[in-house]
């Protein structure tokens, strides 16, 4: 494997991983706010909710991307990428609000976290877009 090839395919599994931390975050350490003691939820639970589901959908989008090797396809999933990935910055505190605290977890954890992780999505899913274009050039 040539050493363009190798990085393309590392940036793959950044991309994988970095999903992969999303999901896996969004449920353990960077959750929203647990249940309130009448058994209903806040609402930064929902807000967790659907984030989890985009952070679901991005997941399976950067595997695919890693099993394919059309730089079309590549460059079309990764294209689709981004505007989720704005959604879940989006997303928490803006479409869907938070606790009324400042101080809850959703507001302190959460938030950042997603922020951070689409932030980190959307610079790979970039970077992945050029070269997928750039390979695209080479071979026509």
């Amino acid at each position: 494997m040539n050493q363009k090839k190798a990085l393309t395919r590392s940036m793959d599994i950044l991309l994988v991983i970095t999903n992969l931390v999303f999901l896996i975050g969004l449920r353990t350490f960077a959750s929203a706010c647990g249940m309130k003691e009448d058994g209903t939820w806040m609402t930064c639970h929902w807000a967790m909710q659907a984030l989890s589901g985009i952070a679901a959908v991005l997941l399976a989008d950067s595997v695919l991307n890693l099993f394919l090797r059309d730089p079309g396809i590549k460059t079309g999933i990764m294209a689709a990428m981004i505007p989720a990935a704005i959604l879940c910055i989006l997303l928490p505190g803006n479409l869907i609000g938070l606790c009324m605290m400042d101080t809850m977890h959703c507001h302190t954890v959460m938030r950042p976290f997603s922020i951070l992780m689409s932030i980190a999505d959307l610079v790979l899913a970039a970077v992945g877009i050029i070269k997928a274009i750039r390979t695209q050039r080479k071979i026509s």
